[in-house]
């Protein structure tokens, strides 16, 4: 067997541990929507959000703060803003707002039908992660530049992603996303925080405090309103 062949085979065997450990395909696929409510705190300061998502890319935020209202959304296609307390008017987003948000839309993680969704992922070896032994593997997708996901070796949960992202100075830092505080969500466990560094310093956490799964959705939700037409 070649080493591109064996490299192969470890990766799908992470998948298949990976989608077992987090309720099996059944449950996953029968997760179809879900609300989330939570918070996110950036440099201090404390946001709240309201959160409808759809399978496979569907979502709907509504974050307030300080008085002030932000609606971000994507039916799957198109990804747009609307700021109702400046203006009746909601904006497509354009470029790398855009891309990053769709990606943010999708429903299940990476290495969930990865084919399928324009994944490549290639078994990248065995590190390890804040004192456990954990498995790196590389994504590579045609809408960013290619990053690592950390799988836990004992629970297969994805624990972290790391990236290169050069900032407003031209500086190249690594982006560390760690996902913690797992919790099942009718059968499926999933992340409850999200941690986000920039190099050494914590950039944003963001806490999921409520979850329902499967709720009803009313048509329209997801889709560009009007008044951006």
């Amino acid at each position: 067997m070649t080493l591109g062949a064996a490299r192969a085979d470890t990766m799908a065997d992470l998948i298949r541990s990976h989608i077992e450990a987090i309720g099996g395909r059944e449950r996953i696929t029968a997760l179809k929507t879900m609300h989330v409510v939570g918070h996110v705190t950036t440099e201090g300061r404390t946001q709240k959000f309201d959160l409808l998502a759809r399978r496979p890319n569907s979502i709907r935020v509504t974050t307030t703060a300080e008085g002030r209202t932000l609606i971000q959304g994507c039916d799957g296609t198109v990804a747009w803003r609307l700021q109702p307390d400046q203006s009746p008017q909601a904006h497509r987003m354009q470029g790398m707002e855009a891309t990053d948000f769709m990606g943010e839309a999708e429903f299940d993680d990476q290495l969930v039908d990865p084919e399928s969704r324009g994944y490549q992922l290639d078994y990248a070896g065995e590190v390890t992660y804040q004192g456990h032994k954990a498995y790196k593997v590389l994504v590579t997708t045609l809408r960013l530049k290619p990053y690592f996901l950390i799988l836990d070796a004992e629970t297969y949960f994805i624990v972290a992603q790391v990236a290169r992202q050069t900032d407003a100075s031209g500086q190249t830092l690594t982006k560390e996303t760690r996902y913690s505080d797992f919790a099942p969500l009718d059968g499926v466990l999933l992340p409850r925080r999200f941690t986000v560094y920039l190099g050494e310093r914590q950039q944003s956490e963001t806490v999921l405090e409520t979850m329902e799964a499967n709720v009803v959705i009313k048509p329209g939700t997801f889709a560009l309103p009007d008044t951006a037409r």
